[in-house]
């Protein structure tokens, strides 16, 4: 049997389930929903394509948000104030962004009265965590004259205003966008504030859209490195000390494994991503318990660290030496693994190395990383 056929024979059947936890959102505000979006292609700001959804603002009402994934969420975001949505043809601001930029919220002037000169937008229904929020505030009939102030209640940066004679990508901090970062607790609520800063005395504010990007911090303990701590890597190719990476590969790095987001069985976030692989197939499974007491065992080229019942979580395709899971349309981490109650499993990544070195095997493994699993 082959290396490749016995890995399958002991990581079991592909398990299906439901649809990963959402966690980032871009948002195209203004009144013209009837015509394309921004394209999936089109990060802004953030840096962070996917899928747009459009928002409006005229009917003052809860709407139900949409993922990057096209993934609709528990997420919900009600704005409040202002004079509704509005659009203007710039000709300086041309495809996607001006997709994102023409149409918008007009927040109006202080001086013309309740409900103008300001919007408040009452975001909830979020995963907890860290957020960077990008918030898109420039006028698209006179950008260098009208200015919006923007602060996100409990965010760093402060209020901020937005003004300038932007022409396009790349988008510039101060003048298309404002950028805060926050932390939403358990009540999952977060609140945008866009308003008049009151200068010049006839101004009028705008807003054009939002980017919510979930940055979670890291999670897990990592076990069976391949520096010489645990098991002896099968031919000397130990990595170096403290790098917390599995046995040496033919590039001459070893692999790591590392998770970010809320190991909560409640709202899962986990995200796992491996590094320091060739741009080769990665299997990342899911554990029991630690294999040899967390010491591992030679397998292929490197260590198995993750022991006892195991369950295949997905294959995916290195790029840049880097992968992760999950990724758009995948189950969760907890969904996908079967963790039905709190408690430990363990996570590995297996992958394919396919030039002539150490072994014979074609393979080699991560570190392990044991995360405890919360209600």
């Amino acid at each position: 049997m082959t290396h490749d056929h016995r890995l399958l024979a002991l990581l079991g059947p592909l398990l299906l389930a439901g649809n990963a936890a959402a966690q980032d959102f871009n948002l195209d505000v203004g009144a013209q929903q009837s015509a394309p979006l921004p394209s999936a292609s089109y990060g802004a700001a953030a840096a962070r394509p996917g899928q747009w959804f459009g928002l409006g603002t005229t009917a003052q009402i809860p709407v139900t948000l949409t993922d990057i994934t096209g993934a609709v969420t528990t997420a919900v975001v009600q704005p409040l104030g202002g004079f509704g949505d509005f659009y203007v043809n710039n000709p300086a601001w041309l495809g996607d962004d001006g997709l994102l930029m023409k149409d918008a919220a007009d927040v109006g002037g202080a001086w013309q009265g309740a409900p103008g000169g300001a919007i408040t937008w009452n975001f909830s229904g979020l995963q907890p965590g860290d957020y960077a929020v990008y918030t898109y505030a420039l006028a698209p009939d006179f950008p260098g004259t009208y200015r919006t102030r923007v602060d996100v209640v409990g965010g760093t940066g402060g209020p901020q205003v937005l003004t300038g004679n932007w022409s396009g990508s790349p988008h510039v901090l101060g003048v298309s966008y404002a950028r805060h970062d926050v932390t939403v607790g358990p009540a999952g609520t977060l609140t945008v504030v866009t308003d008049d800063p009151g200068v010049p005395s006839n101004n009028l504010g705008t807003v054009n859209g939002f980017q919510l990007v979930y940055t979670p911090g890291a999670v897990g303990t990592s076990f069976c490195l391949g520096d010489g701590s645990a098991t002896a890597c099968p031919c000397g190719n130990a990595s170096a000390p403290g790098s917390g990476a599995g046995c040496l590969n033919s590039l001459g790095t070893g692999a790591t494994l590392g998770a970010t987001g809320a190991a909560s069985l409640a709202a899962d976030s986990v995200l796992l991503a491996g590094a320091g692989m060739p741009n080769s197939s990665a299997l990342y499974f899911q554990g029991g318990s630690q294999q040899n007491g967390g010491l591992g065992s030679v397998f292929g080229d490197g260590l198995r660290c993750a022991g006892g019942s195991i369950i295949r979580l997905a294959t995916k395709v290195n790029a840049g030496g880097a992968s992760t899971y999950p990724g758009a349309g995948d189950p969760s981490v907890s969904v996908r693994g079967l963790v039905g109650a709190p408690g430990t499993r363990t996570y590995q990544v297996w992958y394919r190395n396919a030039a002539s070195f150490c072994t014979p095997s074609t393979f080699n493994l991560s570190n392990g990383l044991e995360l405890a699993w919360a209600p």
